[in-house]
């Protein structure tokens, strides 16, 4: 006669595979070690070109700044019949890298730019906008934007604006 184990209901005597119990163990010390040493790496090389990308949007973000400011001060001008000035400080002034307007409600506005941009001008240090738009200027004014991207690189947005008003930006690099 052969010998029957008596089994609970529902137990069995079967047992899981190997592989299931490693599941439930986590993750090996090699397999950890891997994905921190590709991280690292990651941080490594990404790190510098964000670090570019970051100062060249610095540089592009005043530039974009300052013509909005311009065109908006056009626009006020021609709205509200009256005259906007806009006084850009270069770095010879005493307080550098800043512009300054008088904003619709009459308030001084100052903009001072981020660290590692400049902003000089070829023309004259503040720039009016005149009741229909024109700047009563018989030449374009110039300003530029220019920051350090890296040791190769310096990005420059030339922001002009000619006598009829017309505000334009362009971009280059030295």
């Amino acid at each position: 006669m052969a010998h029957r184990l008596l089994i609970p209901e529902g137990m069995t005597t079967t047992r899981w595979p190997r592989e299931r119990d490693r599941a439930a163990e986590g993750f090996s010390l090699p397999e950890l070690l891997i994905v921190i040493a590709l991280i690292g790496l990651f941080v490594l090389f990404a790190g510098p070109a964000m670090s570019e990308g970051f100062r060249a949007y610095k540089v592009r973000a005043t530039a974009n700044d300052l013509t909005t400011n311009l065109r908006a001060l056009r626009y006020n001008a021609v709205a509200n019949r009256t005259v906007r000035t806009v006084t850009i400080n270069n770095q010879s002034n005493a307080s550098p890298n800043q512009y300054t307007y008088l904003n619709v409600k009459g308030a001084s506005v100052t903009v001072r730019l981020d660290t590692g941009v400049s902003i000089e001008t070829t023309s004259d240090a503040s720039i009016n906008f005149n009741i229909n738009g024109g700047t009563g200027s018989t030449t374009n004014k110039t300003v530029n934007v220019s920051g350090y991207v890296t040791t190769g690189r310096n990005d420059r947005y030339t922001v002009t604006v000619t006598p009829s008003g017309t505000v334009q930006s362009s971009y280059t690099v030295f």
